[in-house]
């Protein structure tokens, strides 16, 4: 990979296992689910109206839980 291209800024390295046989695979697969469903009804509630159930149960949780992360936004960050 040449510095610079798309492909020098991959986070994950590509794999797949199967989450059956891992539970901590599993429970990543899981986070992952109940995180991208939360982040979706988080940034547009009218079209992900299915996804409040998520919210309802599970952001005090995810908030509680997550002590140093958040969903990035295209939003622009208000200055101070």
């Amino acid at each position: 990979m040449a510095p610079g291209s798309r492909e020098s800024g991959l986070i994950e390295p590509p794999f797949q296992l199967e989450s059956h046989r891992y539970q901590t695979l599993q429970a990543a697969d899981w986070i992952a689910g109940l995180v991208g469903r939360f982040g979706a009804y988080w940034c547009d509630k009218d079209a992900y109206a299915d996804y409040k159930v998520f919210a309802d149960y599970f952001e005090h949780r995810l908030h509680r839980a997550a002590k140093r992360s958040g969903i990035r936004t295209k939003a622009p960050r208000a200055t101070q």
